[in-house]
């Protein structure tokens, strides 16, 4: 049989035309192997080396840094080869790796993603450390079993570091990176100039700013303004990151972590203190679980949210009208008879509008000139038996100061004797020392509020003597701070009279409007109705807020 006869029916294979255009990723683990060993050098070289030897061209590098290959989509710059490959109008031919637990550790999701890329893309990958490849089916497999005996060596590393890891946690110590507000000393930290021998977490210039925030939101303070004031500041936030903040409580000084069973003190400064967190979560909670206040104030409507209808008891929210420009006050409960009131006293508006009343009210709470000497009078007699108490604090303090100093000299004199060894005198010292440091520091606290009595009390005339004005030329985050101050709880308005009612109005101001009752000669014709209007009596505490307008 002649067979040259049917050669031309052979089809001649079709040439694949390949592109010699590759990139490459190095990594290595830890900041200890970046910064000591040169892996990426050496890796980077003998890829390059690989591309010449084979005529392949290097197009791209990425990598070059230290990443944990635990996950792959949380490497930055593995994220960023990956995309690269999949928008690149022209793709590489492979992406080279020095070894192929560079790559990847993850078993099937290393293993997911070279699927991904030979399939969809025509991307192949090589190990140029041994020239494997998954160009080929026996070579596809080789790489294969590289990504899952990779995987195995990490478990088996786990293995050995987890129980390190907990003992950490459980220590009180931080694993990775901290929030913003601290600087992260230690080890294995990323920026060099934090790199130390031991872990310590220092709240830094931005977290005494963030400390101001914290303290902002606990007085109920809008989200969209605590961010104008950081803004201020220097100090740009989202609202998603801000109501992160509100929900991590690495602020108050606790650690949690899927490592440990719960949650454990840290060893770092807080910036709010536990039960402030809890306060205010407590109210993110009830408002709605993003934490962000999504009500829109307006600079018109001061009072939004804070009134309280006094017929059904339902807030009030506000909003403005498009055609007449006017804005008003709103019961939300549905049903209510309490009709829209206006905001604002306009020409054309034939009642006062609830601010000016608001206003109105302030003027009757903002202390008068001539009743100054009877309310420092009072306010000192307030002050005093608060002071008291603190000065019966002071004393106990320095009677335990007394018995450490004496327990610290017994403990010397024994030292001295040879009827105790050296250890054991170095420990109680430092003990004694410990505790007498926190004693001294106490001390000195109190003895400042003390001596800081008349500063207070002239500070406290200064605000309450133009607590009106105040409010009247405020910003919206300012006649907020100040209706928080005096009506803690909110306020009621009555629809029929426009009359404001509280139940609840903090006591220094309570003292203001009996001194002015009585200097009027006890008028009944008080324009201001307030319900439970008890008089002050000796001792009554002086909310400290008074003073932080």
């Amino acid at each position: 049989m002649d067979l040259d006869y049917f050669k031309k029916r052979i089809k001649p294979k079709k040439e694949v035309k390949r592109s010699n255009k590759v990139w490459i990723y190095t990594r290595v683990s830890s900041i200890g192997q970046y910064n000591l060993n040169g892996s990426l050098d050496t890796q980077k070289e003998v890829s390059k080396e690989f591309a010449r030897t084979n005529n392949l061209e290097v197009v791209h590098t990425f990598g070059g840094t230290y990443e944990s290959a635990k996950d792959d989509f949380t490497r930055e710059e593995f994220k960023k080869l990956i995309t690269g490959i999949r928008k690149a109008k022209e793709k590489p031919f492979a992406v080279l790796v020095y070894k192929i637990n560079r790559f990847s550790r993850s078993g099937s999701g290393g293993i997911a993603v070279v699927h991904e890329l030979i399939n969809n893309y025509g991307v192949h990958l090589i190990e140029t450390i041994s020239g494997k490849s998954t160009m080929t089916d026996r070579g596809y497999i080789e790489i294969l079993d590289l990504l899952k005996k990779a995987k195995e060596d990490n478990l088996d590393r786990l293995d050995v570091t987890i129980p390190g890891m907990r003992k950490i946690l459980t220590n009180g110590y931080k694993l990775g990176s901290t929030p913003r507000g601290y600087d992260h000393y230690g080890p294995k930290v990323r920026n060099l100039k934090f790199i130390s021998s031991t872990q310590k977490i220092v709240v830094n210039h931005e977290g005494k700013m963030l400390k101001h925030a914290w303290i902002l939101k606990k007085l109920g303070t809008p989200d969209y303004l605590i961010r104008k004031d950081l803004e201020k500041k220097g100090i740009k936030m989202s609202k998603q990151a801000l109501s992160k903040m509100w929900r991590n409580p690495f602020y108050c000084g606790v650690l949690i972590n899927s490592l440990i069973d719960g949650p454990v003190k840290g060893n770092w400064e807080p910036l709010v203190s536990d039960v402030d967190f809890k306060i205010i979560n407590k109210v993110l909670d009830e408002n709605g679980k993003s934490g962000y206040n999504q009500v829109k104030f307006d600079e018109n409507r001061p009072l939004q949210n804070y009134l309280f209808c006094a017929e059904c008891g339902g807030k009030m929210t506000g909003y403005k009208t498009s055609k007449k420009n006017i804005h008003y006050y709103k019961c939300q409960t549905n049903g209510c008879t309490c009709k829209d009131l206006n905001a604002l006293t306009g020409r054309r508006t034939i009642k006062k509008g609830l601010n000016l009343l608001f206003q109105e009210l302030l003027d009757r709470i903002t202390l008068k000139e001539e009743l100054i000497p009877q309310f420092k009078k009072q306010i000192h007699t307030i002050f005093l038996n608060s002071e008291a108490h603190k000065q019966d604090v002071i004393n106990k303090i320095d009677h335990d100061i007394k018995d450490i100093e004496s327990l610290k000299k017994s403990i010397e004199d024994k030292f001295i004797q040879d009827l105790i060894d050296t250890e054991l005198y170095k420990r109680k010292k430092a003990e004694f020392n410990g505790k007498l440091e926190v004693l001294y520091q106490n001390r000195e606290k109190l003895m400042v509020d003390l001596s800081n009595l008349e500063i207070k009390v002239e500070k406290a005339v200064e605000i309450l003597g133009n607590i009106s004005k105040i409010w009247s030329s405020g910003s919206i985050g300012v006649k907020q701070k100040i209706q928080n101050l005096i009506f803690p709880n909110g306020i009621f308005i009555s629809p029929q009279n426009r009359e404001y009612r509280t139940s609840n109005i903090q006591v220094i101001f309570q003292l203001i409007l009996d001194l002015t009752r009585d200097s009027e000669g006890q008028k009944k014709d008080s324009p201001i109705n307030l319900t439970d209007e008890s008089s002050l009596v000796a001792g009554t505490r002086l909310e400290r807020a008074a003073f932080g307008l």
